[in-house]
Formats: structure tokens, sequence, C-alpha cells
């Protein structure tokens, strides 16, 4: 049976609040009674009711939750998710809005606590085997992690249902029952109402041992993993692990290949990578023709944690995936220069200065900036002819994606200079001017 003296082992002296995501369910009603039995616990709980307003009883459960944390003497927090109309819901899609909600409340000192049990650990696993899961995905739940910075501990995660269902008996806890769990067209009901019964006979009497124990090797397994891939990738990223080197990737065996890929990607992200999602980076990228301009896209454009893979100079690139891929060459921005000119792909300042930069002689009356149509030239100083911009792009070793996004500066019809790359040489000031020295920052290097 539960026993909440166990839930003192856990160090939840150095949170201000410790928040339990409160359903009011058997599970989340044993665990926020037992911490509320120990005091140094109570006066730091605050039980989060996340209210998705879909069941029919979804007040009236908020109110089970309202009277049940009065009658404890317990902070109760009530937050409601405003789901937009005619939004396919879906078990995923409630569980990142239930997150997303509850982490909008919390704060960086506080402990995210939810009352997931041991039953939920085995079926995890038996829904990431079915659904296909590599070995990352057969730890199942972790008693102690993070999201989005908040430390998230599941105390409950060693105890059986049957364990929560006899302490809840012998204690007198009421809770309610969410009419949804008997819906077997959800995955998780119909593994927990009609496969593990079947588990339950003679055959497998010990199959949650079993389980277990595969899970509890799964997590050796990677760990084991994770320090491979960190050796490998720093064998193979450069100063940053915005990029890897394609030559050193090829170096490793696919496997060891695959593996520091798929950990490279998980880094850069909060969204769940694939082993499918790695594949397809190792095969579309890492192995196509040197003259191939390739591109992996992940997520949804401007969402966060959404990015965009590719190569150039024989680099992985990982990229944000932006609203916005080019400077337009159909718009016109005039700039006066009194403020930095905000762009949809970036933003241009500038400083005065002696001797360098645009002549301010010729800009009095302001400048015009637009995207690149291509064509264009420029004769920047010190050169001998001008050069078509795609030539000069390759010869300074500007990105193809990033070439499209970057700023061209116009004096009337003329163009004057390339973002803060090159000023053309009949508009640089003279040693005795003003010029007007640009910079240039790309919003993708800001994501």
């Amino acid at each position: 049976m539960f026993d909440p003296d166990h839930l003192k082992d856990i160090n939840f002296e150095k949170y201000n609040r410790i928040a339990i995501a409160f359903s009011g369910g058997l599970d989340s009603s044993v665990l926020l009674q037992g911490l509320a039995s120990i005091p140094e616990y109570k006066k730091k709980l605050c039980a989060i009711h996340v209210n998705h307003g879909i069941s029919p009883n979804s007040e009236s459960w908020l109110n089970h939750c309202e009277q049940a944390c009065a009658s404890m003497g317990v902070n109760f927090v009530p937050l409601k998710i405003n789901l937009e109309d005619n939004l396919k819901v879906s078990e995923n899609l409630l569980r990142e809005a239930r997150y997303e909600t509850i982490l909008s409340w919390l704060e960086e000192t506080d402990v995210l606590c939810t009352a997931h049990h041991q039953d939920d650990h085995i079926e995890t696993v038996l829904f990431r085997i079915l659904r296909g899961t590599g070995i990352k995905g057969l730890s199942g739940i972790e008693k102690f992690s993070q999201i989005d910075g908040i430390d998230l501990i599941r105390p409950l995660i060693s105890y059986s249902k049957k364990d929560l269902l006899d302490y809840a008996n012998k204690f007198k806890v009421n809770w309610i029952e969410d009419e949804s769990n008997e819906d077997l067209s959800i995955s998780r009901n119909f593994i927990r109402r009609k496969v593990i019964p079947n588990l339950k006979n003679d055959n497998w009497p010990e199959y949650k041992k079993s389980i277990s124990y595969l899970s509890s090797k799964a997590k050796e397994a990677n760990e084991i993993l994770d320090e491979i891939a960190y050796f490998d990738l720093k064998l193979c990223a450069s100063e940053s692990l915005d990029k890897l080197s394609i030559l050193k990737i090829k170096e490793l065996s696919n496997a060891r290949a695959m593996n520091v890929l798929f950990t490279w990607l998980s880094l850069n992200t909060h969204l769940g990578v694939s082993n499918k999602l790695t594949d397809q980076v190792y095969k579309s990228i890492i192995l196509a023709s040197e003259s191939s301009n390739p591109v992996v896209t992940f997520g949804k454009r401007g969402e966060k944690g959404s990015f965009q893979i590719r190569r150039f100079n024989n680099f992985l690139h990982h990229l944000p995936l932006t609203e916005t891929e080019s400077l337009s060459d159909k718009k016109v921005w005039k700039w006066n220069f009194n403020k930095p000119l905000e762009l949809p792909t970036g933003t241009l300042s500038m400083q005065v200065t002696l001797g360098k930069g645009i002549s301010t002689l010729l800009t009095k009356s302001g400048i015009s900036i637009k995207g690149r149509a291509g064509g264009e030239r420029c004769k920047p100083e010190g050169r001998s002819k001008s050069q078509k911009l795609k030539k000069l792009f390759q010869e300074y070793g500007v990105p193809p994606w990033a070439r499209d996004r970057i700023p061209l500066v116009y004096v009337g019809d003329q163009l004057a200079a390339v973002s803060d790359l090159w000023v053309c040489e009949e508009f640089v000031a003279k040693k005795d001017e003003r010029g007007i020295v640009l910079s240039w920052t790309d919003s993708l290097d800001n994501q």
C-alpha cells in the first residue's frame, strides 16, 4: 500500500511551491492527500486543476476539486483551456495544452508533481512498443525529469494502481471517475482494458516485473548511448552545436552516426524527435550529392522548436523554421536612419563614422531597401570590376539560404550596399567624409 512517509525522501525543501496536477481522479487525489499529510509540504502545496471544458461534467469536477482542497486547507488553482472551434481534439493535443497551461502558471523556483504510477509506466512502455519506438522510448516514465526548465517529479511511479486504491479505501479518499477512461478508441484505454487483462493469466503472471526489467535495461543502454553521442558530438561539432561536420559523421559507423544525429537533433528542440526524422536527415542530406541543396524540415513554420536542416561547405546546419524565408524584391522599405529598420528577415542598424561606409553626402534624402531579385551587380571597394552578387556570395561563403534574406541598400535606383557585407565603390565615403556603417542581424541568429 502507498505510504506517504516515503514522500519525505524527495527533496521538496528547495522549491518555493509544490504544484500538483490535480484532476480529482483516484491517482492525483491520493498524491494530494499524501503530500498534504506532511506539514512542511502542505504549506507549499498548490493543486492545479485544468478545465478542458469538453466533458459535460467539467463544472462538477471543478467544484469537487475545489471542495477537496478546501477540506484539506490546500491552495486551489483553477485553470481553463480555451480550444479553438472546429479543432480536432486528440490525446496529444489535450496533453500538450494541459502542460502548456500549467507551465504558464509556474515559476522557475516551483516543482510540478504528477500522479503517474507503476501501471501507467507499464502501459506507456507497451503503447510505445506497439506504436514503434527506439531504445529511448522503452525507458518509459521517469521519476525525475524536466519540462521547459521546470522540474517534474512523479512521486508515485513505484506504486501500483492497487497500492493507491488500497490507500484510498483505507483513508476514505473521495475521487471522481472520468467517463473518457471507458472510451476504447483512446489507445491507452484499449491497452488498459483489453491488452493488460489478458497478460494477467497464468502465462505471464510476472509481466510487470518483466516489462520493468526491460525498461531499466533500456535506461542503462540509453545512458551508454548518450555517453557515446556526446563524445561523438565533440568530434563532429564546430564552435557551436548549430552545425556538424558531414565528413566527421561519415567516418563513424552507421549506428554511431544515427546515434549522434538523434542526440544533436534532440538537443536543438523541445519537440520529440523520431528515428524516422534522423534517418531522413542521414539519407536525404548527408548522403546527398555535392551539387544538391537538400533541406529537411520539422514542425510548423514560426512554431517554437520547429527547425530545418541544410548542408553547406560539408556541414549540417540547424536553423529555425521561420515564417519568412526571403526578403521580397517587390516591396520597398524607406529608411531615414532615425532608428533600426525591422525587416521580415532581420534588423538593419547603422552608425556614423569618418571615412567608412556609405557617404552621407549621397544619402541626404534617405535610402531604400529591397530583397534580391537576381542579376544585381556590385563593385566592392578595391575590386577591379563589378561582379554579380551570386558570385560574391559564393566567394565569401554566404550560405544559399541566407542570400535571399539579406537586404540590398539603394540610393535612388542604384545599388549602394549589400547589408553590411559590401559598399559599392562609387558610394564609399572618402577619408574626410562622414559615412554610414551598416550592421545586419538575421532573425535566424536570434532563435
